[in-house]
């Protein structure tokens, strides 16, 4: 039989060991809580310097509040904090930090030193500890601020070092944080520093251009210039950011910035909040960009659910989420109008001369063809074309033109391989995918029809659609798929169904890929995935490639596409239309140059 062992306290430097396992999980989440510290203290500029990938060493300087020098033992016990006086100040915080517990587990697993000094002070103090056991106090020269510096991180608990990953990692872990930091802190001055090298600096963003730089900065041009800048309000609640346009898009969530009354957060009812808002108009699995912040009512939101104080709990979760949920949907619904695209092919030109911008390109112009036959080339080809422009009917085609060039997406020239809408516009030349446009048109035509269900049109003719065996096998469990998709239909033989009736605007020719939709070993959609199963009616409605329009039906097609909310994407995602304006077009012709 084992020794009975007593109960007794834990000794205060196994306490906060216990505690730095929470709190002190890498690097990074040292920085995160210092950093934090320092916000709460008021800095307008902090400096971090980091060695071996903050293992060696990690230290945080700023300009604020700095602490008392009576108070300063205080901050290394643990709970000990300026920010809670009473149990109600619990639900009302306004902090960063509130815990105290972050400074006494960093210092319990590093070989720690905090030097701070008030504004009133004529001197700073420094502590210093090994272990979490105090080894020096003495006064030193400081400007008002505070210093921290962890050197030498889980020096005394070998297993915790032992699972930390590559230097390489764990500084890509840092520098991930210090994006987010800035993020959450446009007022402040950051600075971080790796060995000799300033590694990423974000100087103080106060003004609406500035902030754009620092976005611009951490998430690159690309984004700024796809995306779009919104501030939502209501009742107080209020929502604020960038999201990205639905064709700046990622294979993975990681540019995704949550932000809860300024804190940092990650919470999957928010990103599946923004998945839903481009769930009508995001490319497949690919995933948003985006930057959003929440400010709500203190007591509306509960930080107390984890030491690493990155989750929150909302008071009315189901209420927040809607909010922010519906907002990010109208939001993008409304950016109907796409920015324009950049070109597979353009290049960014530099003031450098016209011939090492076309060999940049590839291009070869011949000389002595260019300028000997230049006067016989146009004497024969291009002037007998301006000769014709004469007549009434060329004038006439102008005149209807010119009425349509107003309109977002102009007016039709013609059709490019029976696959893509020519159109002219104010701004210059719109591409049309006919089919991504009219699968859009009818998307949304049948989600806005869905509460009396999918309009249905009876066939002249009832169709017979023949089955596999397969998928004869399949008709009885999966014949409501059938009667969901809109189809009206009966049993016409051991392999056959006829159709009667079929989804208002269905192609006939496209029956029977719809039954094979419904009829597959792993059907693509279900009864209750309503959109889903919209957007595969839709998409088996929509006008084919090939298909060759008149010019009255591809100005139609345009006048419609304009009048359907979120018309740049079709419901999978890809764009509809491409538009280039004449800046555009005399860049890729080189003209000015």
């Amino acid at each position: 039989m084992s020794e009975r062992r007593r109960i007794q306290v834990m000794s205060a430097q196994l306490a906060d060991r216990i505690a730095a396992g929470e709190v002190v999980e890498r690097p990074a989440s040292v920085l995160k809580e210092l950093v934090e510290n320092s916000l709460d203290a008021g800095a307008s500029r902090i400096e971090v310097a980091v060695e071996g990938a903050g293992i060696e060493l990690l230290e945080v300087s700023d300009d604020g509040a700095g602490i008392l020098s009576e108070d300063l033992p205080l901050a290394l016990c643990r709970h000990a904090t300026s920010k809670l006086y009473a149990d109600t100040d619990l639900l009302h915080l306004c902090s960063y930090g509130f815990r105290g517990e972050a400074l006494p587990a960093i210092a319990s697993v590093s070989r720690f030193s905090i030097c701070s000094r008030t504004a009133d002070a004529s001197a700073a103090r420094c502590l210093q500890f090994s272990g979490g056991v105090l080894a020096h106090d003495e006064l030193a020269a400081r400007a008002p601020g505070t210093t921290v510096r962890v050197a030498d991180l889980f020096y005394n608990v070998p297993a915790r070092r032992k699972f930390l990953k590559s230097p390489a990692t764990e500084m890509g872990r840092i520098n991930k944080l210090w994006r987010q930091l800035a993020l959450c802190a446009f007022g402040v001055d950051l600075s971080l520093r790796q060995g000799s090298r300033v590694v990423q600096r974000y100087p103080k963003a106060t003004s609406a251009a500035d902030r754009d730089r620092r976005v611009a900065s951490i998430l690159g041009p690309d984004f700024l210039r796809n995306s779009l800048y919104f501030e939502q309000e209501q009742e107080g609640w209020r929502m604020w950011g960038w999201l990205g346009l639905p064709t700046f898009h990622r294979s993975r969530a990681d540019e995704q910035y949550f932000f809860v009354n300024g804190r940092i957060v990650r919470d999957s009812g928010l990103q599946h909040a923004l998945r839903f808002a481009y769930a009508d108009v995001l490319y497949q699995d690919r995933q948003p960009v985006a930057i959003c912040y929440l400010e709500l009512p203190p007591d509306w939101v509960d930080v107390n659910v984890h030491p690493a104080k990155t989750e929150v709990r909302f008071q009315d979760g189901r209420r927040v989420l809607d909010f922010v949920r519906h907002n990010l949907a109208d939001l993008i619904a409304a950016e109907s109008q796409p920015k324009a695209p950049s070109l597979g092919a353009r290049q960014a030109f530099s003031s450098a001369s016209r011939e090492e911008n076309t060999q940049e390109l590839g291009l070869v112009f011949p000389p002595a063809t260019v300028q000997e036959n230049a006067g016989e080339y146009w004497q024969k080809l291009v002037a007998p074309v301006f000769a014709e422009r004469e007549n009434a009917a060329f004038q006439a085609k102008t005149q209807g033109l010119s009425g349509c060039l107003d309109a977002p997406l102009g007016y039709a020239l013609g059709q490019l391989h029976g696959r893509f809408i020519v159109a002219q516009n104010q701004q210059g030349l719109v591409l049309v995918d006919q089919h991504a446009a009219h699968e859009r048109i009818l998307y949304e035509r049948f989600k806005s029809q869905r509460q009396q269900g999918i309009p249905q049109q009876r066939l002249l003719l009832p169709q017979t659609v023949s089955l596999s065996p397969a998928q004869a096998e399949l008709l009885a469990e999966r014949g409501d798929l059938l009667q969901a998709a809109g189809l009206d239909w009966v049993r016409a033989g051991p392999n056959s169904i006829r159709i009667h009736a079929c989804p208002q605007g269905f192609p006939s020719e496209a029956l029977a890929d719809l039954v094979a939709d419904c009829l597959l070993d792993a059907p693509g959609w279900r009864p209750e995935e309503g959109d889903e199963r919209l957007a595969n009616i839709a998409c088996r409605a929509a006008i084919k490639d090939g298909h060759v329009l008149s010019l009255e039906e591809m100005n139609a097609l345009l006048r419609q596409l304009e009048a359907t909310p979120r018309y740049a994407q079709c419901n999978h995602g890809r764009p509809t239309i491409l538009q280039w304006t004449l800046s555009d077009l005399d860049r890729l012709f080189l003209r000015g140059r």
